[in-house]
């Protein structure tokens, strides 16, 4: 019986930590807004540089890069794809919301053409990704990353992430 409350106690102690680290995440990414024209032009008129911000995703990017080479890296297993270490390590990269990127650059180009070039560090990588304007949301929208010298166009079905800044704003 003493196992059994035992167990129980540390069952609950462990979903109480798992609650508390998910209300932590979420009360982080709180602060994050999308970029949009009203903030690039309210940065602007103030005198400050797009520059000085941290930039970060809005959801996980995962990019799956082609190095030419065409040997098998894969197994099936289980009826699952198994691919090896060495492909994972070196064509597979993954962008969290917590890796931060700088600004490389912002072209200010005709109304709805402006394109932002955030360069992020992956693994020892430099991955620079491009973001244009969706007009449908004023969002800026991934449609391009460059790794190695080499540009990659972007495409998802569920769509792609967009440009996020911290901002002490709640927006809900």
């Amino acid at each position: 019986m003493k196992n059994k409350v035992t167990g129980l106690i540390l069952c609950l102690l462990l979903i109480a930590v798992n609650a508390a680290g998910q209300e932590q995440r979420s009360s982080g990414q709180a602060n994050r807004i999308p970029v949009n024209q009203e903030i690039i032009t309210l940065i602007a008129d103030s005198g400050k540089n797009l520059d000085e911000l941290r930039y970060f995703l809005s959801e996980p990017l995962t990019i799956i890069i082609d190095d030419g080479v065409t040997e098998s890296a894969f197994n099936i297993r289980n009826g699952a794809i198994v691919f090896t270490d060495q492909y994972m390590s070196s064509r597979v990269i993954q962008l969290s919301v917590n890796h931060g990127g700088r600004l490389h650059v912002y072209y200010d180009v005709p109304a709805g053409s402006e394109i932002f070039e955030i360069i992020f560090n992956v693994e020892n990588r430099y991955v620079g990704l491009k973001f244009k304007r969706n007009p449908g949301s004023g969002n800026f929208i991934a449609f391009s990353a460059v790794i190695n010298g080499r540009l990659y166009n972007l495409e998802a079905e569920s769509g792609l992430p967009s440009l996020m800044i911290v901002s002490n704003l709640n927006l809900r």
